[in-house]
């Protein structure tokens, strides 16, 4: 199981300059319907990108107010393009995976730096990351759909 996820993470990887850390990411032509919520919640303000992709897995980018992703969250029957969604963040969650010792339990990474957790089977994934330093003030990673 740990090889088949690994197989399948590193299968959606392509190259980008977007995810986590920076702009939000390019899904293309996979990208079924799109919606664009400017959120303010007390001294928190910030974009919820939400797309629905072809594959029926929604994810949402969350953008601060200068356009560079915060976090992410995804749920769905396939995983998306994790590569693409974490950005330059995407390594650490190989590695986590890779370190892991069996069973199909979540990848857990908590650092100073990025928070990343994503779980599920094929049909059901889901998971959330985001970079703690970067969370608007009043932001809480609960509030991740």
């Amino acid at each position: 199981m740990k090889t088949l996820l690994i197989a399948l993470l590193l299968g959606y990887a392509s190259t980008c300059a977007a995810g986590l850390g920076d702009s939000p990411a390019r899904f293309g032509k996979h990208v079924a319907a799109a919606r664009t919520t400017a959120v303010s919640a007390g001294p928190a303000s910030y974009t919820d990108l939400e797309k629905t992709l072809d594959s029926g897995t929604s994810v949402h980018e969350y953008l601060d107010l200068n356009g560079t992703v915060f976090a992410v969250s995804w749920s769905g029957p396939f995983l998306p393009d994790l590569k693409e969604m974490l950005g330059a963040h995407f390594d650490t969650m190989v590695a986590a995976q890779r370190q892991r010792r069996g069973g199909s339990s979540p990848i857990v990474v908590t650092r100073d730096d990025v928070v990343i957790i994503s779980g599920g089977h094929v049909g059901a994934f889901e998971g959330k990351a985001w970079i703690p330093a970067k969370l608007p003030a009043g932001f809480k990673p609960a509030d991740l759909h």
